[in-house]
């Protein structure tokens, strides 16, 4: 073979080099450019469905018995899963049993239905189909108050419903206290409202309500969500096996 022809042979192999090159990084483009396309579709889909989770949960709620008095089961109140918490939830239990002139059944029936309305809305939340933090600045006041009224029973007596809406309220309910929190950090004046409801407070374990307890409070609410949020992971992969 002459040095010509070496040179050629060179020449064509480093053309396919190049040419096999060129390939894999157009081949690369195109997959990134599906995955970013996936990606993009993806929180398309979320978003939707978040929207339209947020509408219907409204929508609900529309005409329910509990639209009357909602507004009672608004601010701090203790963790409802808890022994202690069942027994706070007394007052709220009886107002809500106030309202069916104290007819246990058509109560018990109105229980089921605000329990199905808030596990259908929890459902996608807490799969993840739906956007946790855009439900919880739409509409997070509706559930936590009106779920106040009711999620205690589905605590401690029907164990085997709403489990979506359980956990749903258990991440929420440290949401809101984090955010009691901060305000009370930002406005002294907010301090007072959380010491009239020291009993009902998740886990504070402070002797006063200076800025450095609060402080340290906040901490250890933001550990308590993480925990919370680790619980719904799990939840969410054993559902998917």
């Amino acid at each position: 073979m002459t040095t010509k022809q070496k040179r050629e042979r060179n020449w064509i192999r480093n053309i396919s080099y190049l040419g096999g090159f060129v390939s894999l990084v157009f081949i690369m483009i195109q997959v990134y450019l599906a995955g970013r396309s996936m990606t993009k579709s993806s929180e398309w889909e979320k978003a939707k469905m978040t929207i339209e989770n947020i509408e219907r949960f409204r929508e609900d709620l529309r005409g329910v018995p509990l639209g009357d008095v909602w507004m009672l089961g608004d601010g701090i109140w203790a963790d409802f899963s808890t022994s202690k918490g069942w027994q706070l939830s007394d007052t709220l239990r009886v107002i809500h049993f106030s309202l069916f002139d104290n007819n246990e059944s058509k109560m018990f029936e109105d229980y089921l239905r605000m329990i199905d309305i808030m596990d259908a809305f929890a459902y996608p939340i807490i799969m993840g189909y739906a956007s946790e933090v855009g439900s919880y600045k739409n509409v997070a006041r509706q559930f936590h108050t009106y779920g106040n009224f009711v999620i205690a029973s589905a605590f401690h007596h029907t164990t085997l419903i709403g489990l979506h809406a359980k956990l749903l309220h258990k991440l929420w309910r440290v949401r809101y206290e984090i955010m009691v929190v901060e305000m009370a950090l930002a406005d002294n004046n907010k301090v007072d409202m959380m010491r009239e409801r020291a009993d009902h407070l998740l886990c504070y374990e402070w002797a006063d309500f200076s800025e450095a307890s609060l402080e340290g409070y906040r901490k250890k609410l933001n550990r308590e969500l993480k925990k919370i949020q680790k619980e719904i992971v799990v939840f969410r992969k054993n559902s998917l096996k």
